[in-house]
């Protein structure tokens, strides 16, 4: 996306939060800076199965949050800045920038309308490991992000939603398996009231569209179009426990390079679907969720089929302490001659406890641990990786 592109965005979500900055019923606007100072040890920094290499590494975090709240208007906005710094392997010390916008309007009491940006800077092996099970590598990325969507009440019983969004990763290295990625998405949903049959429970029937296109060198390798259908349901136990259950079809058209000069095609049907068991507790919120679908691989240079399963709690124990674990599976697979000239098959282990508490207004300490295992099936490798780590943070919110 140019830049030109990008500040008219921005002008977009400045516009919006002064168009309706009168509208100032049942009104929430906080301002938050905050710094905060991490200290981590690693014992595999570069993911490798032999000859691993540990280290410290300090990192800094500097950020700004902007929450606008209305009876119509929800703004959030985010800027971090966070460089870090190893203290035997200074050469990757870096610098991961993230900044983030969604905003919300409820044009009138049937429409609504969201939207969101992001773009994230980021240097970290880990920063794909908790949503897709991918160690990547030290290479610079940028990403890019925009989604907009519109919700629509039909009647008493059913709503739909219509979404659109664009992503494109680009990475600072000429490696094969950093390729550029575009992923354009579409989706339409709708929702169905069936409590006269099924009490507390609503129907789900939702239609999707995705295109991944790999670029590397200015080359197109790959570029795949992916068509999914599924039915479901969301059934509420209690006020505070409900499970989504979604499940279909997804079919995919592929072409790829398996040489400079040749091209492939491949076209096949597939199984997706999701289930989400979830709990929202004034004490105790968590989800665990299973999943299964075509997805790109960033970082991998080719589209994959990834089945997961993730865990996350968090309690509260104290009036100001919370503790927290989230963990999980992966499983990135893709025979060659599926999505590219590449094989993938790669099962992803993650475990991460924290505990956190505010020990003085405003201040807060977080201690946790993270641990990591990749099998690689394809190379016939397993690879650990241990970090311990301890965050203290400083956040003052003004204008409340």
């Amino acid at each position: 996306m140019t830049g030109k592109k990008k500040v008219t965005l921005v002008i977009w979500f400045v516009a919006l939060t002064f168009i309706y900055a009168n509208d100032i019923m049942a009104d929430e606007f906080k301002l938050i800076p905050s710094i905060a100072v991490r200290e981590e040890f690693n014992d595999n920094l570069f993911f490798t199965e032999n000859d691993e290499k540990d280290d410290y590494v300090t990192t800094v975090l500097a950020g700004l949050e902007l929450i606008e709240r209305t009876q119509r208007l929800d703004l959030y906005l985010s800027a971090t800045v966070s460089p870090f710094y190893y203290a035997d392997y200074d050469e990757f010390d870096d610098v991961d920038q993230n900044y983030l916008g969604r905003v919300g309007y409820q044009i009138s009491p049937l429409l609504g309308i969201k939207a969101n940006a992001l773009y994230d800077v980021s240097n970290r092996r880990d920063r794909d490991i908790e949503t897709a099970g991918l160690a990547l590598s030290n290479d610079e990325r940028k990403r890019q992000d925009y989604g907009l969507g519109f919700d629509y009440t039909l009647t008493e019983k059913a709503s739909m939603a219509l979404s659109l969004g664009y992503l494109k990763d680009t990475w600072d290295t000429e490696d094969l398996d950093q390729q550029d990625l575009e992923d354009y998405r579409a989706g339409l949903n709708y929702i169905y009231n069936l409590s006269q049959w099924w009490a507390s429970t609503t129907g789900r029937l939702n239609f999707g569209f995705e295109r991944y296109r790999f670029e590397w060198l200015n080359t197109e390798t790959s570029d795949t179009y992916s068509y999914s259908g599924t039915i479901g349901a969301q059934h509420w136990f209690s006020e505070t426990v409900n499970l989504i259950v979604d499940l279909g079809v997804q079919y995919t058209d592929s072409d790829f390079l398996i040489s400079p000069l040749v091209e492939d095609n491949n076209k096949e049907f597939g199984g997706t679907g999701k289930a989400i068991l979830e709990i929202r507790g004034e004490l105790t919120r968590g989800s665990m969720s299973i999943g299964h679908a075509i997805r790109p691989g960033s970082g991998l240079g080719t589209t994959v089929e990834r089945s997961d399963v993730v865990f996350n709690l968090r309690r509260r124990i104290a009036e100001r302490s919370v503790i927290a674990i989230v963990t999980g599976f992966y499983k990135n697979k893709a025979d060659s001659g599926d999505y590219s000239f590449r094989e993938i098959d790669e099962n992803a282990y993650f475990v991460r406890p924290n505990i956190r508490w505010e020990f003085f207004e405003n201040f807060t300490l977080e201690a946790g641990y993270n641990f990591i295992y990749i099998d690689d099936r394809v190379e016939n490798e397993d690879t650990r990786r241990n970090m311990i780590y301890l965050n203290v943070a400083y956040g003052l919110p003004l204008f409340e």
